[in-house]
């Protein structure tokens, strides 16, 4: 790949089919048949998104010119654009800075004064220029316990050691300039950017110091606490910028939104001082705290602008993180959610080629002398650690293997890796568990290239990859000893990949480093394949702790058949986009791997019927017709649309129809429409529904209007142009059908994939059905919840995981069992950013349409436990029933609660009504508001509780009651002074209240032990 951007095959089709000074008739397509045969086909007949996928596209011909060859990076339309008219010179001053004056020590007045423009040229062209930048942590808050006395004096002696030309400086207070300004050495050798005023750090802020006359400084004004401070420097060759930013942190509700602001007014200062240039673009250096992590989007932005980021590019192996709370109890004082993380960074853009990273280091990360700080622990100058980097500055500089153009191409956040397959990952995950930082961020992998190229490239680096690895025979790769990497701070236990043939790693990474050489690591000594398991201190302990590790390890071996590119979105887990296969024949399914399995799902009905679909889709046609009658289009949705319907599923849909036909109206008009006592309106549901039946279906249908004034359009189009003027239930309701198109969009790659996920889903409900986790009334994961996770984990399976229906249902359940909750299972990057938040966010899986919600808030303390378990335990028994390859074994999964299992005691929750139609209105209302009394029953810590549908009676719950530890007995105590008992009292209560309550209704609730049906209260009404 070439160091910038190179255009897309689907970009240079749509050039040529939209651009009127080509014309398609002269142009052909030249793409990969199969396995290298490269074949032609005339523009006209290509079909965008058709049978050919885009990245088998490798050229495209006018007559017999190459006008684009993907192999060859050639590009004659890209520059075939009409030159456009010359734009006027952008004015000299950047919009929304303001000008500060630069400020030196005047030995003869013994005061700070205004220092006059200089020129500069302090610094021989070829000398290198260090910048160092520290958060020195204000005392504002919590100054008892951050002993500021002892940090400022030490603080000022670690600049002083930097010896840096540049310092920046953030979370400085008057009071520390003030010390600052102070110091013989300050007042000696720099200039600054504020002076004993403190005009630009009140309450706090930023400071630039310099060793080369300050020919200009700058400043751009957020808010009172957020600013940038910029300055110009004249050096002999050329002139440099520096900014010092102090983004906003995540600890500010509105931090993400105030930090792209404050990002893009960065972006736009660069790129004024770039185009306003009398000569050359200046050269850029940006030291600060940045406050976001490694894969943010922000620092995408930077990348793409041409900064590149020192310490990834100089120490790539090396976390390097600034802000460290296991180690730092400052940084434990000051932080919200405890993870270690890289704020502070130095970023230089060079479009002179003169200026790049020679060398980073952290300073200030070892603790003070001395006694403890006020909290006990040892004290650090600062809650960050500082950078100090030395820039190189040549005639032309290269950044270790990296020009500053193709690293704007590079990115942290995706990678090229080898996943070892999932039936390996158990030691590994416990080990990682306990001892990797990153345990949640990455999956056990093989690092081969990272960084790596920003996803829009994946296609075109798949391609490249591709041919690169034709005739690349798959290997063995056994994990059998440990190692490690000593670092300035930790060091990283890793596991040794020894692979069979000897070699074969090596010579892969040598075709991947020869594909796309931009991608080669900076780092020295070469390529050492490892996976890494952890960090440890640095002791002489850590040759006895992997030692220890060594004795207890049982060697792991496995075929390696793919690589994978990988990203991540912001703070979430990096995941699995595109699977690259090593030359290789597909392996042979057994016949009998999943017959046992389709012989078991079809003893319990959990198989497609054609008949039964059939009679469903003649009801949707019949519901379609009766709704466009009265001025309506229905849209069914759920797994009708999924095609996973089974024998007895209802039809969940939405009506859609104008805005002077309101919900109520096409409730009545809809009743009238259809045959008495088939249907009925529940108006007071959370989405008002006619539950109707037809042909023998029924029907769940939610109505929604369009707004005032908005013609028939698209479901999807009335949801992106109008949600926020449809009402809640109406949104919601439209929403749901979104949201199913969200799942087929994910699944829909290839008949195969969707036939397998089918299959899994059907296999999941049935499972979840019989061990009684299919309901998200009751606490567990509804249709929706259970759909998302099949479609995540049919999505992110491996080949191996795909080539059977019980393959797949086993890396299902191996993937949910061990989920590391709360981390979201999210399905598409528009909702990966989701945030768990509270006790509803215990077992987030987000929906796909926007705007992210957890479609199992539902979950408590106790049905998060059940889901577990129920979890583990499926997970055993596929483990046992593909090596039994029995259909007992199977049917061994879909066995319903046993007597064995059920708690102790339970709460028994029955309805009487005088009609059959109320009583079905009062059974709803106890389901939809149970989760209220689990809730309150929860509220006494040493009750488990385990809601259940009742075999014996339809429409009777059951909530059973446990206790862990014999000793908490008593809170199964049925006294009217215990707090069992006060629950439910408070649940019958707002029965009671309940202001739609049919005349007669009566609630019963009775508390048994185990089976016994013997009251041990009188039914209270």
């Amino acid at each position: 790949m070439s160091q910038e951007r190179f255009t897309t095959s689907r970009e240079v089709y749509h050039r040529i089919r939209w651009d009127s000074r080509h014309d398609t008739r002269e142009f052909v397509v030249g793409y990969d048949a199969h396995r290298g045969a490269m074949e032609e086909m005339p523009f006209e007949a290509f079909v965008p998104d058709g049978e050919i996928p885009w990245h088998r596209v490798w050229y495209f011909k006018r007559g017999t010119q190459v006008v684009w060859d993907r192999k060859a990076r050639i590009d004659l339309l890209s520059n075939s654009r009409p030159v456009e008219e010359s734009a006027p010179p952008l004015p000299v001053t950047v919009p929304g800075f303001t000008s500060l004056p630069a400020w030196r020590y005047d030995a003869r007045s013994g005061a700070w004064a205004q220092a006059s423009r200089d020129p500069g040229h302090a610094l021989p062209a070829a000398a290198p220029f260090t910048v160092a930048t520290f958060n020195v942590l204000f005392d504002l808050y919590d100054a008892e316990l951050l002993a500021s006395e002892r940090r400022t004096p030490a603080a000022l002696a670690l600049l002083r050691e930097t010896g840096a030309d540049v310092i920046a400086l953030q979370e400085v207070t008057p009071s520390f300039l003030k010390a600052l300004l102070a110091e013989p050495w300050v007042r000696e050798r720099y200039w600054m950017s504020d002076d004993p005023g403190a005009h630009t750090v009140t309450p706090y802020g930023q400071v630039l110091l310099s060793r080369v006359p300050l020919a200009s400084v700058w400043q751009r004004v957020f808010s009172r606490d957020k600013r940038i401070i910029t300055a110009e420097l004249h050096l002999s060759g050329g002139t440099l910028w520096v900014a010092t930013p102090h983004l906003t942190s995540d600890r500010d509700a509105s931090g993400a939104s105030a930090r792209a602001v404050q990002v893009e007014a960065l972006l736009e200062w660069a790129r004024v001082l770039g185009s306003t240039s009398d000569t050359e673009a200046p050269d850029l250096v940006l030291a600060g705290d940045f406050n976001f992590g490694d894969g943010a989007p922000e620092a995408e932005s930077f990348a793409r602008a041409g900064f590149v980021d020192a310490w990834p590019t100089l120490r790539p192996s090396e976390t390097g993180e600034t802000f460290n709370p296991r180690l730092n109890g400052l940084a434990a004082l000051t932080t919200v959610s405890g993870a270690l993380r890289r704020l502070d960074r130095v970023l230089v853009a060079s479009p002179s080629g003169r200026l790049a990273p020679e060398s980073v280091e952290l300073f200030g990360e070892a603790p003070l002398s001395g006694p403890p700080g006020p909290s006990g622990q040892v004290l650090f100058a600062s809650d960050h650690f500082g950078l100090r980097c030395v820039l190189r500055r040549d005639a032309v500089a290269s950044l270790v293997g990296l020009t500053a153009r193709s690293s704007t191409a590079l990115v942290h956040h995706t990678a090229l890796v080898l996943i070892p397959p999932d039936d390996v990952w158990g030691p590994i995950q416990a080990l990682r568990k306990k001892h990797d930082a990153k345990f949640q961020r990455w999956m056990p992998h093989i690092t081969l290239l990272y960084p790596f190229v920003p996803e829009e490239d994946f296609e075109t680096a798949e391609a490249i990859l591709v041919d690169a690895l034709q005739g690349f025979e798959p290997f063995d790769v056994t994990l059998s000893t440990f190692g490690h990497f000593e670092h300035r701070a930790n060091a990283t236990a890793w596991l040794r990949p020894d692979d069979q043939p000897s070699g074969a790693l090596a010579a892969l990474h040598a075709k991947l480093v020869a594909a796309l050489p931009e991608c080669a690591s900076s780092a020295h000594g070469g390529f050492t394949p490892h996976l890494s398991v952890g960090q440890l201190p640095l002791s002489a302990d850590i040759v006895r702790t992997l030692g220890e590790w060594q004795r207890a390890w049982r060697p792991l071996k496995f075929r390696v058949g793919e690589l994978c590119l990988i990203r991540r979105k912001g703070d979430t887990p990096f995941e699995v986009i595109r699977r690259i296969p090593l030359a290789q024949a597909p392996r042979a399914i057994p016949e009998h791997e999943d017959a046992p399995l389709r012989d078991a799902l079809a003893s319990i009905g959990a198989v497609e019927s054609h008949e039964g679909h059939a009679a469903r889709t003649a009801a949707v046609d019949q519901l379609r017709q009766h709704c466009e009658r009265i001025g309506a289009t229905l849209h069914p949705y759920g797994s009708y649309l999924l095609g996973t319907d089974g024998a007895g599923s209802d039809v969940d849909a939405v009506a859609i129809g104008p805005a002077e036909l309101s919900r109520d109206a096409f409730a009545q008009a809809l009743l009238q429409e259809l045959a008495p006592g088939t249907a009925r309106y529940v108006a007071d549901a959370a989405i008002p529904l006619v539950k109707l039946s037809l042909g023998g279906v029924s029907f769940d249908l939610a109505y929604a209007s369009r707004p005032e004034g908005v013609p028939p359009d698209d479901p999807l189009t009335l949801l992106e142009r109008h949600s926020e003027q449809l009402d809640p239930a109406g949104l919601r309701a439209v929403l749901g059908l979104a949201d199913t198109l969200g799942v087929m969009d994910a699944i829909a790659r290839d008949a195969e994939r969707t036939a397998r996920f089918r299959t899994l889903l059907r296999a999941v409900k049935a499972w979840a059905r019989a061990r009684g986790i299919y309901s998200h009334a009751l606490g567990y994961l509804g249709g929706l919840s259970w759909t998302l996770l099949a479609a995540w984990a049919c999505t992110r399976a491996t080949p191996d995981a795909m080539r059977s229906d019980a393959a797949l249902l086993s890396h299902f359940f191996g993937t949910f069992s061990s989920w590391p909750w709360p981390q979201p299972v999210t399905l598409t990057a528009a909702t990966a950013r989701y945030r768990p938040e509270g006790k509803r966010d215990l077992l987030p899986v987000i929906a796909p349409a926007l705007p992210a919600r957890n479609t199992a808030r539902n979950v408590s303390r106790s049905t998060y436990r059940v889901i577990r378990e129920e979890l583990l335990r499926a997970r055993e028994l596929v483990v046992k029933a593909r090596s039994s390859r029995m259909p007992s074994a199977w049917a061994a999964l879909f066995q319903p609660l046993g007597a064995n299992e059920t708690p102790s005691a339970a709460l028994r929750l029955s309805v009487e009504a005088p009609t059959g139609e109320d009583r079905e209105v009062v059974a709803g209302w106890v389901l939809g508001h149970v989760t209220a009394l689990v809730y309150r029953l929860e509220g006494d810590r040493r009750l488990s509780v385990r809601p259940m549908q009742s075999a014996q009676a339809a429409g009777t719950l059951l909530i059973g009651l446990d206790v862990r530890e014999a000793r908490d007995a008593a809170a199964l105590s049925w006294q009217p002074s215990s707090p069992l008992f006060a629950a439910v009292e408070a649940f019958r209560a707002s029965f009671q209240e309940w202001t739609h309550r049919p005349s007669g209704a009566v609630l019963q609730v009775e508390w048994v032990r185990g089976h016994d049906s013997a009251r041990s209260d009188t039914p209270a009404p």
